[in-house]
């Protein structure tokens, strides 16, 4: 049995392999007939929206950079900030948006300010101040939308564009770290997101048509039976899976979104624990139907199972406690070489040849470092908290 278990596990690249081949297929596929159908509609301007705690310069950066990018609409910047923020007069941005401490919702953290931009939204284009033919941009502030990834946004006619994660260099240890998120989007969203059966999501990157924005809240009451809990992180990978629900199309783009990796082991860990606990939460308290759940659940430990059965695997064979078919070795062999190269395909393609070489080269110490930090994450538990990591743009 455990024989077996493990031969999955070392054969899983042909899974993935085929999930990449079908995955440009299908993104070739939706982003011609979505950009048929981009003519019906008329995009006034673009509102980039970036929520922040304080990140005053690095916003700024950003801020900046995507107002040059002389787009076909114009771009309107809104900064979301709490009542507490002690920095509001430095943003320089067209709206400010503060946050009152009274205001009061389903949610908590990012997601609670996220909502109250939204209704505020919602409340303008009643009023008639706001035009309903805008698209919504949602950045953080430690991400920067390429200028072809808000293009694409324009050219296609899907109600949530996620575009492809690609962490800027910050030292090697950072960046290697966060090779597993080109990996993730290359393999599981380009083809889940575009078959309409999405998994992760990129609040780094995502665009929103205006119908999703006035009519999709980040309220968990109307999707889901557990009034107890309020969301408190994975806002993004909830909003994604809830517009969906309700019938409104997705599209992964193969544009960059450029993040900050993590500084730091610490934020490393804090981040992932964030990540993992917010995906156990939803997981836990039922807040998305049971299919959206289960490929959640599937993705989310499919991996860290991975790595343990075939780390597991190699010496319990080289010590002849476990047989292999020796028919099917040269499988294995085939199919680790096959990692090597959906890796260095990921890699490489948002990041060019020498990130490919050097993620195939330290392909065994990302997904070590990802499985340690998860795992730390893990045994720490559920932080109960949206914890903020320190963030800065790199050039």
């Amino acid at each position: 049995m455990l024989e077996t278990v493990i031969l999955v596990a070392w054969l899983s690249p042909f899974f993935f392999a085929s999930l990449v081949v079908f995955g440009r297929a299908y993104n070739k596929k939706r982003r011609t007939l979505l950009a048929k159908e981009s003519s019906e509609r008329k995009i006034e301007k673009v509102i980039f929206q970036v929520p922040t705690i304080g990140n005053v310069q690095t916003v700024n950066k950003i801020l900046e950079t995507v107002k040059g990018y002389s787009l076909p609409v114009p771009v309107e910047t809104w900064v979301v900030v709490e009542e507490w923020d002690v920095h509001k007069s430095e943003y320089k941005c067209d709206k400010l948006v503060v946050v009152p401490s009274s205001f009061e919702c389903e949610d908590l953290y990012k997601s609670r300010a996220l909502e109250y931009a939204r209704r505020l939204r919602k409340k303008l284009v009643e009023e008639g101040s706001l035009t309903p033919n805008y698209l919504l941009l949602q950045g953080d502030d430690d991400s920067l939308p390429s200028k072809d990834f808000i293009e694409e946004c324009l050219q296609v006619k899907a109600d949530i564009v996620i575009g492809t994660i690609t962490p800027k260099v910050k030292g090697a240890w950072n960046t290697i770290l966060d090779y597993e998120r080109c990996v993730a989007c290359g393999v599981v969203c380009n083809f889940f997101t575009n078959v309409g059966k999405p998994v992760w999501a990129h609040g780094e990157g995502t665009c929103v048509s205006s119908e999703v924005d006035q009519n999709v809240s980040y309220d968990i009451s109307d999707i889901s039976p557990n009034t107890k809990t309020k969301l408190l992180s994975s806002e993004d990978l909830f909003y994604l899976h809830k517009a969906s629900v309700k019938g409104f199309t997705a599209f992964n783009s193969e544009k960059r979104v450029f993040i900050i990796p993590p500084l730091t082991f610490n934020d490393a860990v804090k981040q992932r624990r964030r990540w993992l606990w917010g995906h156990l939460r939803i997981l836990k308290e039922k807040l998305l139907p049971l299919p959206n759940r289960l490929r959640l659940a599937f993705f989310e430990f499919f991996g860290l199972g991975l790595f343990t059965l075939s780390t597991l695997g190699v010496p319990l064979h080289y010590l002849g406690l476990i047989t292999m078919p020796e028919t099917l070795l040269p499988f294995t062999w085939s199919s680790l070489l096959l990692w090597f190269g959906i890796r260095g395909y990921a890699i490489g393609k948002n990041m060019g040849l020498k990130h490919a070489i050097t993620g195939v080269l330290t392909s065994y110490a990302t997904v070590t470092l990802n499985f340690i930090v998860n795992a730390i994450g893990l045994i720490k538990g559920d932080p109960k908290k949206f914890d903020v990591i320190e963030k800065q743009w790199v050039d």
